[in-house]
Parts: C-alpha cells; sequence; structure tokens
C-alpha cells in the first residue's frame, strides 16, 4: 500500500554505498526514519526533496510497530530558501532539529506528534523569516520542555514556593529565594534576567513576534535551557556548541 505523509526532515546520514537515512517528524507517526535508496547517485530524483529543514512529502508502506522505512518517493513542499542561505539561522535549525530528536517519541502516540509537528514547522518559518534565532530556539526550547512536562518553574521559588525569587538555576529547574539560592550556592540574577527568562518560558513561539519586539532572548538563557535539558532529559544538544560561535 502507498501511504503518504508531510514530513519535516531532521537529519540525514550517509548509509551503506549510495543510500542515506533521514530522519523526519510527522504529525501521524512522530519521529520516524527512512532509508533512501540511492541518494547520492546523480541520477537521484529524491535527493534534492530531503535535505535538512525542508518539509517534503513521502510516500512509502507504512506497517504499524516500526520506525524506519524505505522510501519510494519524496517531492518537496517548502525549502525555507532564506533559512538555509543564512549560516546562523540554519544553524539555529540544527539546534532545533537536534532537540527534536532528542526529545520526540517516536513509538508511543502520547497525543503530542501533532503538537512537535506543528512547533517545528513554525519554529522553521520564524527562521526563515529571519527573526533573532536565538529567541526562536529559546522559545522551542521552553515550548518543547513543557510539552513534555518539566517547563522550568518561574512563578515561584522551586524549593520552597516563595514569589521573591533572586536567581534561577538550571540544577533546581527554576526560580530559587534568596534563602534557598544561598543554600544551593547559586549566583544571584538580576530582576531583569529573571523577567526576560520567565517571558521566553510563558511566551512561547507563537507569541515570538512580541517577545522578540521588547528584547528577545540572551544566549545566557539558551545556555541555561540547553543545561536544563542536559540535567533533567539527559539530552545533551551537540549542535549548540556550533551555533554559539556564530551567534554573536
Amino acid at each position: 500500500m502507498n501511504d503518504t505523509v508531510t514530513a519535516l526532515i531532521l537529519n540525514q546520514s550517509d548509509y551503506r554505498d549510495s543510500d542515506v537515512i533521514i530522519q523526519v517528524m510527522t504529525a501521524e507517526y512522530g519521529r520516524i526514519s527512512f532509508i533512501c535508496a540511492g541518494a547520492r547517485k546523480m541520477t537521484s530524483k529524491n535527493a534534492g526533496s530531503i535535505l535538512p529543514y525542508t518539509k517534503a512529502e513521502i510516500q512509502f508502506d507504512h506497517h504499524a510497530g516500526r520506525t524506519l522505512f524505505r522510501l519510494k518517493t519524496a517531492r518537496t513542499k517548502t525549502f525555507w530558501r532564506t533559512m538555509h542561505e543564512d549560516l546562523v539561522q540554519s544553524s539555529a535549525a540544527a539546534v532545533i532539529a537536534d532537540a527534536c530528536m532528542s526529545m520526540s517519541m517516536s513509538d508511543i502516540d502520547n497525543g503530542t506528534w501533532q503538537q512537535e509537528f506543528t512547533m517545528l514547522e513554525t519554529a522553521f518559518e520564524l527562521l526563515d523569516q529571519k527573526k533573532d534565532p536565538t529567541t526562536v530556539i529559546a522559545l522551542y526550547l521552553a515550548d518543547l520542555m513543557e510539552l513534555n512536562g518539566f517547563a522550568p518553574d518561574v512563578d515561584e521559588c522551586v524549593i520552597c514556593g516563595s514569589t521573591t525569587v533572586t536567581a534561577l538555576s538550571a540544577k533546581e529547574g527554576g526560580f530559587l529565594c534568596e534563602q534557598c539560592r544561598q543554600r544551593c550556592n547559586v549566583p544571584a540574577s538580576s530582576p531583569a534576567d529573571l523577567r526576560r527568562f520567565r517571558l521566553l518560558v510563558k511566551g512561547g513561539l507563537e507569541h515570538a513576534d512580541i517577545i522578540e519586539s521588547v528584547g528577545g532572548a540572551e544566549i545566557s538563557d539558551l545556555e541555561i535551557l540547553c543545561e536544563m535539558l542536559r540535567l533533567h532529559a539527559g539530552c545533551e544538544l551537540r549542535s549548540f556548541a556550533f551555533y554559539r560561535r556564530f551567534s554573536h
């Protein structure tokens, strides 16, 4: 049977002599992978449609319980040319794709696949529109953490519940009051830094324009979010180091 899905391409890696394996995000099946036979041959008809950070229509035979399939045909739906031609924007897309690959569920339908697909597509569209990439990554990571049930606590002290906060801790997972900050030996944060981080966590990708208009995110915000992902989800975004080199 011929199944057709719209997929967001996350990653591509060489496989055997002339094949590649791609990882994609779909609304119907979550994160799945395809073997693309002959994709590295000059005569391949699919090669141009399976580039990372593009949207493609893919035809394949789906089998329940599997996450690796053989691609039949692929057709580009959206290339996001502006994002691909800008090194900073494309490296931001790599961080976002990296996070999606690390955090998305590929074998259990937990009701979030459509949301994950929409979030990823929105992030790529914002990068193609030349929105501030640091802000886009921060909002995407915050939304992804919220979707997976461990968003940073930015309403009160994560330890004692006090609403008077003076610091932010990746290890503790959110804001700390002065007493808990000292007990945990965490440096104090400025009120401006705390307000900005709270806005990023609460704002979401759908409010990217507003958040960017009031200053957006800073690289330190991304460092905190990436450290939270590492500590609380075992998710290490190796692509972030490359992005950080080109984002200043």
